[in-house]
């Protein structure tokens, strides 16, 4: 009987460590990538902060060529939407641009639908 008080202390004892352990970890977390792309500033800023190219660079609009995209708005002002409706690989949601700082910075809203609903700042 002492054994097995033993072995369910123990195992109590990893049970609370654990979840003490967890009080502790960050819950936010991001992720970055960098790339260098041998153009002027601008001229890389003027195309980004454009919805209609994204298709061209998002990788998973390339994984599905039959995907469906629709905008909404003035392209490149705050309030643009860019819609996509495509296969498992590429999902469906859309981005929205929330703020521009002119030659800086572009920040988006995405709204993911399928296969999973989620929100995230871009």
């Amino acid at each position: 009987m002492k054994i097995v008080k033993r072995i369910l202390l123990g195992i109590a004892a990893i049970i609370a460590i654990v979840l003490i352990t967890a009080l502790f970890v960050p819950k936010d977390y991001s992720a970055e990538r960098e790339i260098v792309i041998n153009k002027p500033k601008a001229t890389v800023f003027d195309y980004v902060v454009h919805l209609k190219n994204v298709t061209r660079y998002n990788t998973f609009a390339q994984k599905d060529p039959n995907m469906k995209t629709s905008f909404k708005g003035i392209d490149a002002t705050v309030g643009s939407v860019f819609l996509w409706d495509g296969n498992a690989d590429a999902g469906k949601g859309e981005q929205e641009i929330r703020n521009i700082v002119p030659g800086e910075r572009v920040d988006l809203d995405l709204r993911f639908i399928k296969p999973m609903e989620g929100k995230a700042d871009a």
